[in-house]
């Protein structure tokens, strides 16, 4: 499928969706949301919000991104944010939002999205706090230090290096999460760049809005399955399924070699 009948038919990119994501989980876009839906019972949080006019500025571009599933939201508000429609029907990527260029790639931002996702969950299951470097471990995270951990390991005098470093790490990886989401809701993604913005993660809020957004996608996918749409898969799960298709080919070329040669024998 070309990028522009791909664009026509109203399918997203990976890295759009993932600006949406970091959206929800903005505490600044957050209370944007509850500003402009007349939520928010008091306005003294706004008096600390670094730049706030430009993220009423985003939220009058993305609007309530809280209560419609992303591929309902990209038709109505994304595509017209990223891309621009020519007279020809056709769509170049000069819209009024461009997505930065730059080193900052997919699994990063993914990381960042699970560490703001698992910890809530993980302290509201275990109910107390999570040491970060349990964190880590239970999330994945690529690092040396990953593989020498179990999630639940007690302190000793082997694993306290690795425990102490994967922990400096995580918490320098939900800096760096925070950091994206702030510039997010500024309409600048991605840019991880160093921001205090006033505001800190909210936790809870952030796993309200992101359980939301899961059961919200699960129904419209469901929904567009029956109405014979094509529903786009993450490029992970792409990825992922171009791997074991080439693994296959590769194993039944080696059956088919094995058994050449045995009927030679």
């Amino acid at each position: 499928m070309s990028e522009q009948t791909r664009l026509k038919h109203g399918r997203s990119n990976d890295e759009h969706e993932y600006f949406y994501r970091f959206l929800l989980n903005s505490p600044s876009y957050q209370l944007a949301h509850r500003f402009m839906t007349g939520k928010l019972r008091s306005t003294d949080q706004i008096d600390r919000v670094v730049s706030w006019d430009q993220v009423l500025k985003t939220y009058s571009l993305c609007g309530d991104i809280f209560s419609k599933p992303f591929l309902i939201w990209w038709d109505e508000k994304g595509r017209d944010l990223f891309y621009k429609k020519s007279d020809d029907g056709t769509f170049t990527a000069n819209g009024p939002m461009p997505l930065l260029v730059n080193k900052i790639n997919e699994l990063t931002l993914h990381e960042a999205l699970k560490l703001i996702r698992f910890k809530p969950q993980l302290e509201q299951r275990h109910g107390r706090k999570i040491e970060n470097w349990s964190l880590g471990v239970y999330s994945g995270i690529h690092s040396i230090w990953t593989k020498q951990l179990q999630f639940g390991d007690k302190k000793t005098p082997e694993n306290l290096v690795p425990r102490n470093t994967l922990g400096i790490l995580v918490s320098k990886k939900l800096r760096f999460a925070l950091h994206i989401c702030e510039h997010a809701a500024r309409g600048k993604f991605p840019l991880a760049t160093p921001f205090n913005s006033g505001l800190t993660l909210d936790f809870a809020t952030s796993y309200e809005a992101t359980s939301h957004y899961f059961e919200l996608s699960t129904i419209d996918k469901r929904e567009r399955r029956k109405l014979g749409l094509h529903v786009p898969r993450p490029k992970r799960s792409r990825d992922s399924a171009n791997f074991y298709r080439e693994k296959s080919k590769i194993k039944r070329a080696v059956d088919l070699e094995l058994k050449k040669m045995k009927m030679m024998r």
